[in-house]
């Protein structure tokens, strides 16, 4: 790893952190996956005890048995008739539920992972105490989900709107939807989400509050651009071709679909989505360390060298 202030680079930095520290790949892949596997788990539940919750009636079973379209439609809506309500209410409360889940995970999960990485980035020999910084972190997780549900709605709307727009033979206006509507919504959510993910460094770095720790990000991007983009570049490569080569290992086991009973085809390929998803934590936290390399240059420049004095000419002397 470079010192800061060396102007090293950020990009080797973030791998080589995370070779030099490999616990932190440990507490990022603890945290993450044991809030995918209760979330998961919570969904499920949710929605078996919702559909242990209708009631079939003899002709309901009847109707479906008969395996035709419209009697299958008619047989549905009955038997799901009365309970849109309560379905939207359960699952509002379990989205709740989720999302205030992911705030305490994440927000003990990144406090554990940028304490380290501040502390291998500093440059004070003997750094100093670093609080955890857990309310501001939550309270910027919370921001964060809160914009993303916000930006997620938006963009749903606007597609909404487009398509009746569109079945109404308003093409320029169905246009301006789908397209500038859905685009802005989608641009903007992606932008403040990442400033939000981001500014939990500026947290524990600096022990700033949420709001104080935001504008740092924001200032912190509006003097590092170029090397944030470059960053960006760099790590977008690797994600493509890391999602790319285990979209195709994900379903080359399809093939032995002949061989093999279907539950091992799908055990295999749950293993191969979580290799990926393991693949995608690593560089998201390659990605984060070089955030925190590149912090700890932006506040330890390298001084610029002092021109050189030309050489004093000595006085010519009389020999007289």
């Amino acid at each position: 790893m470079s010192h800061p202030g060396s102007e090293g680079s950020p990009f080797k930095d973030g791998f080589a952190a995370l070779w030099h520290e490999p616990a932190l790949l440990a507490a990022e892949l603890a945290w993450r996956w044991c809030f995918g596997f209760a979330a998961w788990a919570l969904v499920i539940i949710s929605g078996g005890l919702f559909l242990d919750s209708l009631r079939l009636s003899r002709a309901d079973e009847f109707l479906l048995g008969t395996f035709q379209p419209q009697l299958l439609s008619e047989a549905v809506q009955h038997i799901f008739r009365g309970s849109l309500t309560r379905f939207v209410l359960e699952q509002s409360v379990l989205l709740l539920g989720v999302t205030l889940l992911w705030c305490f995970a994440a927000t003990v999960g990144r406090a554990a992972t940028l304490r380290r990485l501040v502390a291998m980035f500093s440059a004070d020999d003997e750094p100093g105490p670093m609080t955890w910084q857990f309310v501001p972190i939550f309270v910027l997780h919370l921001l964060r989900a809160a914009w993303s549900l916000i930006a997620v709605s938006v963009a749903i709307a606007c597609l909404v709107i487009g398509s009746v727009m569109a079945g109404k033979n308003h093409a320029g206006v169905a246009a301006l939807w789908l397209v500038s509507g859905t685009g802005l919504a989608c641009w903007f959510g992606a932008a403040l989400n990442w400033f939000f993910g981001v500014a939990p460094l500026f947290c524990i770095r600096n022990g700033a509050s949420a709001m104080d720790a935001l504008a740092q990000a924001v200032d912190f991007v509006s003097r590092r651009s170029g090397r944030l983009f470059l960053l960006g570049l760099g790590f977008l490569p690797l994600r493509l071709v890391w999602l790319g080569t285990m979209t195709l290992a994900m379903f080359a086991p399809l093939s032995l679909a002949r061989h093999l009973a279907a539950g091992w085809v799908l055990l295999i390929m749950a293993a191969i989505a979580l290799l990926y998803c393991a693949g995608a934590d690593l560089l998201q936290l390659a990605r984060l360390a070089a955030y925190v390399s590149l912090a700890e240059d932006d506040a330890h420049p390298v001084p610029a060298p002092e021109p050189e004095q030309p050489a004093e000419i000595a006085p010519a002397v009389d020999q007289a």
